[in-house]
């Protein structure tokens, strides 16, 4: 029941640009899906996009492709679990950004390059800006898709965080959306650079 509640309030919840070009004729009560298979159709598209877009829905913690009106591929998804650390210099809080982005390039067996919160977590000494130690295999899964401002759709070194089906539970990230790897490299195969990408 609450995840047929979070679904039928998909596009209640969605930016005010992306209410704009998505405007239901009918309200939140023609939206209509099969929580089973996740599959979802609206009225009218998201995004005014001629071709397939990507939706990302915090809530419900998922990644779905759209085509038109219609989802057609989905997996669930982990995103940033709002956890703040703080320093006497900088502060962070590991929040995935909402709003419309846009796939900048995508990558497989991408390298990661550790950021200075990653060496303060865990009480390690932060390296200079092009130390060896900030590059890292594996971290990112097999595949990356980049959104820009740090941000990317990703593999993952530890599948078994994505697979619970409390969407809670998957608020793991520093940010970024991670899936299963099979899933990254699978949504990879199916986007372009330059597609649009919804988050909210």
């Amino acid at each position: 029941m609450r995840r047929a509640l979070i679904l039928a309030l998909f596009l209640a919840s969605a930016p005010a640009a992306a209410q704009e070009s998505s405007r239901m004729s009918g309200g939140p009560e023609s939206f209509r899906a099969d929580v089973s298979e996740h599959a979802i159709e609206v009225d009218r598209p998201l995004i005014d996009h001629d071709a397939p877009y990507i939706v990302v829905h915090l809530g419900e913690n998922r990644v779905f492709l759209f085509d038109g009106t219609r989802s057609v591929w989905s997996a669930p998804a982990g995103t940033g679990t709002g956890f703040r650390l703080e320093t006497e210099e900088h502060q962070w809080k590991f929040s995935t950004p909402r709003g419309l982005f846009r796939v900048q390039r995508m990558e497989k067996d991408p390298l990661w390059e550790a950021p200075d919160w990653h060496f303060i977590e865990k009480g390690a000494p932060v390296p200079p800006q092009d130390h060896p130690s900030r590059i890292m295999a594996g971290i990112m899964g097999n595949t990356a898709i980049f959104l820009g401002d740090g941000i990317a759709i990703h593999g993952t070194n530890q599948p078994g965080r994505l697979l619970n089906p409390n969407p809670e539970a998957r608020r793991v990230s520093h940010g970024c959306i991670r899936l299963t790897n099979e899933s990254a490299r699978e949504l990879m195969h199916l986007v372009d650079v330059g597609t649009p990408v919804l988050i909210f």
